[in-house]
């Protein structure tokens, strides 16, 4: 059923109980006249099953990050052929008559090309099929990841997607957009885009301000910013590094956000990830979001840490050798102020819905027909 024939059907109430029935009573919930919804997709890694249509001529001076590179073509293949497109067919069905984006969070093609044209037919092809096949009416708004900014220059790769993006952007939300950094607004709430992985602090600093006074502020970035429970890039977070030498500018970026009760909206991880956190006088609730769907087992949504306890423990049983001085003060440094925390490596598809003060993300694990998990931000 298409989006037309959807709306259709629905208006003349034919298959009102049906539709109740297969996608449950949040769909009622998300169609009240008071609120407004935004479909989400996490990384996404779009590629083809044809390595060489957008990875000819591809190298890495390190032979053996560059075999690690092709495995995830393999894998992008393999999804793409298959998982991701059901994937993307369920999150067409969220869309309803109050959705007003359809947002993805960053990584939304593999990168690692070797020139910039390839970089930016790959960047065009992802854009036209997610818009395509979810919404096409509405804007396609995605934030910068590291593999959107990768190939055999990185450098190259990164001015690609500007020259690519800003306009696309600046199309897609009816306002000039000239970087990956930028502000756009619905009705009372801000939206803030990031780009994490050279962050202009001041740039970034002048928009958060912006969006003060806001009935909510949305941050929209590719990186968590917390750190994350994973042996390998726990570090890997807005500001963050393995030294931890930005500590003093990452705690100045903590309290702006607090102080603006932000809720981020963020990716990377391959996780399901929610954690509440309450501190510097004000609140951060990250969602982190994958649609990364690899095996069958994603398909369900099953917690692996849940509580403040929890936060950041698995990656001492991968590797007790992590567990020091300095990496557990960092974690206990935000595990004090967790209200709530989970994390799963369920993959799927999300409906964010705004309802006055109120707001939830609602996750669809894999190609469910049911919502498999409610979380309330708000």
């Amino acid at each position: 059923m298409d989006r037309r024939d959807f709306f259709k059907y629905s208006a003349t109430g034919l298959v009102g109980l049906s539709l109740l029935g297969r996608f449950g009573e949040e769909t009622a919930e998300a169609c009240k006249k008071d609120a407004y919804s935004i479909v989400i997709l996490g990384d996404t890694h779009y590629d083809a099953v044809d390595p060489e249509l957008y990875h000819a001529g591809y190298t890495d001076p390190k032979p053996e990050r560059e075999a690690l590179h092709r495995k995830e073509f393999v894998r992008n293949g393999q999804m793409w052929a298959g998982r991701s497109r059901n994937l993307v067919k369920r999150a067409a069905c969220l869309v309803d008559d109050n959705t007003k984006y359809v947002f993805q969070m960053g990584d939304l093609i593999q990168g690692d090309t070797a020139d910039a044209p390839t970089h930016k037919r790959f960047l065009d092809d992802a854009m036209n099929l997610f818009k395509s096949d979810v919404a096409p009416d509405l804007p396609f708004v995605t934030v910068a990841g590291n593999h959107d900014l990768r190939g055999n220059d990185d450098s190259v790769a990164t001015q690609a997607y500007i020259e690519y993006m800003a306009p696309r952007m600046s199309s897609e939300l009816g306002q000039e957009i000239t970087g990956p950094n930028f502000l756009f607004r619905n009705g009372p709430d801000a939206f803030v885009v990031i780009n994490f992985t050279k962050p202009d602090v001041p740039e970034i600093t002048s928009l958060l301000e912006q969006a003060r006074g806001a009935r909510h502020v949305f941050v929209i970035v590719h990186s968590p910013v917390f750190p994350f429970d994973d042996a390998k890039y726990y570090w890997w977070y807005l500001l963050g590094n393995r030294k931890d030498s930005r500590a003093e500018e990452r705690r100045r970026m903590r309290e702006l956000l607090a102080s603006l009760n932000a809720i981020v909206l963020c990716g990377h991880t391959h996780t399901t990830e929610f954690l509440d956190w309450h501190g510097d006088g004000g609140r951060i609730t990250q969602m982190t979001m994958s649609s990364v769907w690899r095996t069958d087992d994603q398909s369900v949504y099953k917690e692996l840490a849940s509580g403040a306890r929890e936060y950041c423990t698995l990656l001492f049983k991968e590797k007790p050798e992590l567990e020091t001085p300095a990496n557990v003060a960092l974690f206990d440094e935000y595990r004090a102020g967790i209200v709530s925390y989970s994390m799963s490596e369920a993959a799927g598809s999300y409906k964010l819905i705004v309802d006055g003060n109120k707001v939830y993300v609602d996750f669809y694990a894999g190609d469910s027909a049911r919502r498999s998990k409610r979380f309330t931000l708000r």
